[in-house]
C-alpha cells in the first residue's frame, strides 16, 4: 500500500481506534497534522522527516550550548 496524505477525517478515525497520545501512522504521510486536544500542530512519529527534525533541532542546541 503506498503512503497517501490522511484527510482530517480520517486521521480523528486513527486517533480513535490506536489512541490520541503520539500520533504514529506508516500509512499517513503528513509530516505535520493538527493536534487531537488544544490548538497546534504535532509530527507524525511514523515520517522519517520527522526524526531528522528532531536531530537537528536537538544538534542545534547541543552546539549552542557547547561551542558558545
Amino acid at each position: 500500500m503506498s503512503k497517501r496524505k490522511w484527510k482530517k477525517d480520517e486521521i480523528d478515525e486513527y486517533r480513535k481506534l490506536k489512541g490520541a497520545f503520539f500520533y504514529y501512522n506508516k500509512e499517513d504521510s503528513n509530516f505535520l497534522v493538527q493536534k487531537a486536544f488544544g490548538i497546534g500542530w504535532t509530527v507524525n512519529w511514523a515520517n522519517p522527516i520527522s526524526w531528522v527534525f528532531v536531530i537537528i533541532i536537538v544538534g542545534v542546541v547541543l552546539l549552542r550550548k557547547y561551542f558558545m
